[in-house]
């Protein structure tokens, strides 16, 4: 009867192993089948890079912001980058040091000058070891991993002849993100698309794997498109949005 005992107790306990051990692997296939939003906003520091901070840190939510040398022209602009640079939510990626000059053809026609105006802005940035986190201005461009992904391709491999200017950033370290969806301002509209329609796309885009990388999804934004506390409100909600979802946030230099 006390051999029965414990032979019982024996076999109860290597269950409740097995049982533990399932769970765990059920556990971790959850976490790998968890979806990932990146956050990213350009073209800062600007209005709004500041108040976008705060908002963040309320969520306490990572984000990356590509940052543009050029901006930084006065004595607020270097505050706020500043606080960004020490934020621990914060991953700095490079924008180009001058947006190209708002005169796209020529500056992409120029891989010399590319690279000089990129090399210029890491300066900025202290980045001195590559990979260099990058996002051309004006223009949608992948390349990490040996992949390159362009506007047309996305969100697939392309097959047209990758940029010379593309080719030489990558080729000294640069890498180069492009984005998923992106929320702003229908036709130059002065308010930003509604959370309920931004809400929308990402989960449509997250679900039917239309993103480069399955299960993740790049979110752009620009900072000066968040100079109100009606435009805050919203980005508040999206991310508020997101995690009911259940949804990671991630930096770019994990993607």
């Amino acid at each position: 009867m006390m051999w029965c005992i414990r032979s019982l107790g024996l076999i109860g306990l290597v269950w409740l192993i097995g049982l533990g051990a399932s769970w765990s692997v059920l556990a971790q296939d959850a976490e790998v089948e968890r979806k990932t939003v990146y956050l990213t906003f350009d073209d800062g520091p600007r209005e709004g890079s500041r108040e976008i901070l705060e908002r963040l840190t309320r969520e306490e939510t990572p984000a990356t912001f590509f940052i543009v040398g050029g901006h930084i022209i006065n004595a607020e602009r270097r505050e706020t980058f500043e606080r960004l640079r020490t934020s621990p939510l914060v991953q700095l990626a490079n924008h180009s040091f001058s947006h190209a000059r708002e005169q796209y053809q020529a500056f992409y026609a120029n891989p010399e000058g590319m690279l000089v105006d990129f090399s210029k802005n890491n300066e900025i940035l202290g980045f001195t070891q590559p990979p260099y986190p990058t996002r051309l201005p004006g223009r949608i461009d992948w390349r990490f991993d040996d992949r390159y992904i362009d506007a047309y391709s996305l969100p697939r491999q392309s097959t047209h002849k990758i940029p010379r200017g593309v080719t030489r950033l990558f080729d000294k370290g640069f890498v180069i993100y492009g984005w998923d969806v992106e929320w702003g301002r229908p036709g130059k509209q002065a308010s930003l698309e509604s959370v309920e329609a931004i809400l929308t796309r990402i989960r449509k885009r997250l679900t039917s794997e239309q993103t480069v990388k399955p299960g993740r999804l790049v979110l752009l934004m620009h900072d000066f498109h968040f100079n109100t506390p009606q435009a805050l409100d919203s980005l508040q909600a999206v991310i508020q949005g997101l995690k009911g979802d259940g949804v990671a946030f991630g930096w770019m230099r994990d993607y």
